[in-house]
């Protein structure tokens, strides 16, 4: 793997409106072996993938607040990592807005 290929993987993620499907294993593991086995700059990957993952978190947040307010989501390259972090994000949405609607009467029955 080489630091072109991240930056491939990055610009796709830029340039699509949904998430972009990744290759298992995931460009992030695949960055981490690149440098863990010295092929690529530590410093040049950690920049990166920390944009590619900073572009997918925007798209994850907008599924999560989508999913939270009962709209139909697009599971499409989602990873297994990023659902659960999707499912976790909308139970807090949730948990936050019964915290601060006013209750019902119907909801002391």
């Amino acid at each position: 793997m080489d630091i072109e290929a991240i930056r491939a993987a990055r610009a796709r993620e830029q340039d699509a409106a949904s998430l972009v499907a990744l290759a298992e294993p995931t460009i992030f593991e695949r960055v981490q072996n690149a440098v863990d086995d010295g092929e690529i700059d530590t410093e040049d990957a950690a920049q990166l993938t920390t944009e590619l993952a900073d572009e997918r978190a925007g798209k994850l947040l907008k599924l999560a607040s989508f999913r939270a307010a009962g709209m139909a989501v697009n599971w499409d390259g989602v990873t297994d990592q990023e659902r659960a972090l999707v499912e976790d994000l909308v139970a807090r949405l949730e948990e936050w807005r019964d915290s601060v609607t006013p209750a019902t009467e119907d909801s002391d029955e």
